[in-house]
């Protein structure tokens, strides 16, 4: 089988795709897997393994030849046209689009293999997902961060990689091993480096930490001045540790101003200015990573070194953020953050970075670096100004958990758990969607979720789930009964949709339901999705009505999953409860 995967983002979007395509690799062992990546990216693909062609998208040279008046006029038309000829004549049995916007959906259109999935556009317009989690990409946009799924396990769900965790042929464990490799020249690139510091090129070191400070977009960047700060005390604090400050050859320069400027040993603090291929090396043998939003974060989730990544400006770490377990996310607070990623800061400071203490920032890197990880989450626990999250797991998906919200001090909100069971409820929804779902699978799914839920809410008792969970069960049959009932209404009005009269009867019935069901937290998510579909009011009568009644359809799925997973929670709290009773007698 021959299988063809598009990502035309930038760096870090290829990395975060590698455990997907190992997922891919162990599904389909005799398989060949090829690439198609911006020019500029493929740098990357020596340290993915299993990839046996790289197909290069020459981006700006098709963009800059459209807008130079002295190049030919079918330039681009021409390169495109020969990129899509070769890419046809490989005859590829299977396309995965892991890009998701206009551009790579037309290309995707135009190659063709007997399987695509991923957003493909056709030669009307016409739009195909063939999964239903490249599907959900378009729906999360708008949704909470906590919502969300992070891109990384999409990717890796869309091509079966949960389905392949549920039957053990990855264990949780070994979710990220073997998604990058190490390669020869990375190595020897590697070992020049730490030869040229105080770490033996063996690794045989006390301590190696190594850190990030620019990002590809300033907003997302702490700032040198905090980062001078951090080593300075990094240093000073661990008199085994030698510190090493990554960036590319554009970026030496400022990696060597940095190191200079940093007061103290500086046999012990060295610019590292190297290649991918060497940053894989290196953090093999590294203890930590501190680093802001970069394709570095992603290359180091896949290593055994722990992250500590500092979310500022447009970093979005619920959605791109890191994804091995234990990695830790440091995050303002500010309310404009995340912002977008092509515009500028529109405030007088950059505060989402200022208000993120130096001395802080320190004390939880201390800690992981010399305690015990239940001693780290506790150190952490204690900040006030800024959110700290842990990566977990448990679920076989990146769930980031707080380590010093209000949760931690006096227990979940039921807003709080209705969000971490609604959002399970519709990962079993997407998986049973692409039909890798089904009623022997519920059980394990039931104990992940279980397992999820106490690790999120460690200060939440037994009694105080069997509560939550007792009144989120009599509210979501409830709000069944309502749904139904539009469903009803939907059928109605189907033969006589674009009369006015029964179309405002059926917005007034909305209309009820976001009073009955919107301040609840256990029904909120029913809400949202009616009212995006009635206040488009661009659309013909009859899209109106297609979409509605596909939102139904999706909300009584969910609604359905949760109430099966609220039930079985309640009988996995039942379980505990008895055996704890019997510990006791």
């Amino acid at each position: 089988m021959k299988i063809l995967v598009v990502n035309l983002l930038r760096l870090g979007d290829v990395i975060s795709m590698a455990p997907a395509l190992k997922a891919l690799r162990m599904a389909q062992p005799n398989s060949q897997i090829d690439l198609l990546v911006n020019a500029g990216v493929e740098t990357v693909t020596p340290v993915i393994p299993g990839i046996s062609k790289v197909h290069v998208f020459e981006r700006n040279r098709m963009q800059s030849a459209l807008v130079d008046g002295t190049r030919p006029m079918f330039e681009s038309f021409d390169v495109l046209g020969r990129l899509v000829e070769r890419l046809s004549d490989e005859k590829y049995d299977v396309l995965y689009n892991f890009t998701h916007n206009r551009l790579s959906g037309w290309l995707c259109g135009l190659i063709p293999a007997a399987k695509k999935v991923g957003l493909v556009l056709d030669g009307s317009g016409g739009v195909s997902f063939g999964s239903a989690w490249f599907r959900h990409l378009n729906q999360q946009v708008d949704f909470e961060e906590a919502q969300c799924f992070h891109h990384s396990d999409v990717f890796f769900a869309a091509v079966g990689g949960l389905a392949l965790q549920r039957d053990h042929a990855l264990s949780d464990r070994r979710v990220l091993d073997g998604v990058l490799c190490e390669t020869t020249n990375g190595r020897a690139e590697a070992k020049a480096i730490l030869e040229g510091s105080q770490v033996s090129a063996t690794g045989q070191h006390s301590m190696l930490i190594l850190m990030q400070i620019s990002t590809s977009d300033r907003k997302k960047e702490w700032g040198d001045q905090q980062f001078r700060t951090l080593a300075r005390h990094l240093l000073n604090r661990h008199s085994d540790a030698t510190l090493l400050v990554l960036g590319a050859s554009s970026e030496e320069v400022r990696i060597q101003d940095f190191c200079r400027s940093v007061e103290g040993d500086q046999g012990r603090m060295l610019p590292a200015i190297c290649s991918l291929e060497a940053v894989v090396s290196l953090l093999e043998s590294a203890d930590l990573l501190i680093t802001g939003d970069t394709s570095i974060k992603h290359i180091a989730s896949a290593s055994t070194a722990r992250v500590i990544e500092i979310a500022v400006g447009s970093s979005d770490p619920f959605r791109t953020g890191p994804w091995k377990s234990g990695d830790v996310v440091i995050a303002s607070r500010e309310a404009c953050r995340p912002c977008g990623h092509s515009e500028g800061c529109h405030r007088e400071a950059h505060f989402c970075a200022t208000v993120i203490d130096v001395e802080e920032v320190a004390a939880i890197a201390d800690s992981y670096l010399l305690e015990p990880e239940t001693v780290a989450k506790a150190r952490a626990s204690v900040v006030k100004k800024f959110d700290v999250y842990v990566v977990d797991r448990s679920e076989g998906i990146v769930q980031l958990n707080v380590l010093n919200g209000s949760s931690i001090r006096h227990g979940a909100s039921d807003r709080e758990l209705a969000i971490s069971v609604e959002r399970t409820a519709r990962r079993l929804v997407l998986e049973s969607k692409d039909g890798r779902l089904d009623r022997m699978t519920m059980g394990s799914e039931i104990r992940f979720a279980y397992h999820g839920i106490k690790e999120k809410f460690p200060h939440s008792t037994v009694m105080d789930f069997r509560h939550s969970l007792n009144s989120a069960d009599v509210t979501l049959r409830h709000s069944e009964g309502m749904v139904r009932s539009l469903r009803l209404q939907l059928d109605r009005v189907k033969e006589s949709i674009q009369d006015p009269k029964r179309l405002h009867e059926l917005v007034s019935s909305i209309a009820v339901m976001r009073s009955r069901l919107g301040a609840n937290p256990w029904t909120a998510f029913i809400v949202e999705p009616l009212l995006s579909v009635l206040e488009d009011d661009r659309s013909a009568p009859f899209t109106r009505y297609r979409r509605l009644s596909d939102t139904v359809g999706d909300l009584e799925l969910r609604i359905e999953m949760a109430l099966k997973l609220i039930r079985g929670l309640e009988i996995e709290i039942e379980n505990e409860l008895e055996n704890d009773l019997n510990n006791e007698l």
